[in-house]
């Protein structure tokens, strides 16, 4: 048998592995389907699927809150949306510090009705979202399970806001903190 018909034996004997052997390579390859769309403010919402949970609901003195990977609470001022990203400055997101992401996203977190996504912000980092709301941290929780800027109403650069943790159940803050009140406000 020369080397040539030898060569055509032996790929006319394998060519039924490769389809086996890709399967793993395509199943690893659908698992991260997203769609994406613009808003206003130049960033982008993205919602996908993954397997990990970098976030989660945790029961807290003022509820069941949606919580970090580390524990630390949730939260988003009202008004703000994907589309119209209002805590952008430095000065904000030192208080209020972006909730951030890497890898894949599940959509749903166990014991949530919302749906999580994530947002691709101007300064590039890539952000949770919770029902297409941003997702932030606040820099004055005292640690893990802790809520203590609910109600808190700030300012940065003109504009206002009014910071809420992400609630799945329980009663909200009694009273919002603001600038006048000697509360966790902020103007800057």
């Amino acid at each position: 048998m020369s080397w040539l018909s030898l060569s055509q034996h032996r790929s006319r004997r394998l060519w039924w592995l490769a389809p086996a052997a890709a399967a793993p390579l395509i199943a690893a390859g659908c698992g991260g389907m997203s769609s994406s769309s613009t808003g206003s403010s130049g960033g982008s919402a993205n919602h996908s699927t993954g397997s990990s949970a970098p976030v989660s609901a945790r029961s807290t003195g003022q509820g069941t809150v949606l919580v970090d990977s580390a524990g630390r609470a949730l939260y988003s001022p009202a008004g703000e949306t994907t589309m119209h990203l209002m805590c952008n400055s430095a000065a904000c997101t030192a208080i209020w510090p972006v909730a951030t992401a890497s890898g894949s996203v599940p959509s749903s977190v166990p014991g949530a009705s919302g749906k999580l996504g994530t947002l691709h912000r101007p300064d590039g980092k890539t952000q949770l979202t919770y029902d297409g709301h941003p997702l932030y941290r606040f820099s004055s929780d005292p640690g893990a399970g802790k809520v203590t800027g609910d109600g808190t109403q700030d300012s940065f650069g003109g504009t206002k806001l009014t910071w809420h943790v992400i609630r799945l159940s329980g009663k909200p803050a009694s009273s919002p903190s603001s600038p006048s009140s000697g509360g966790n406000g902020y103007n800057y």
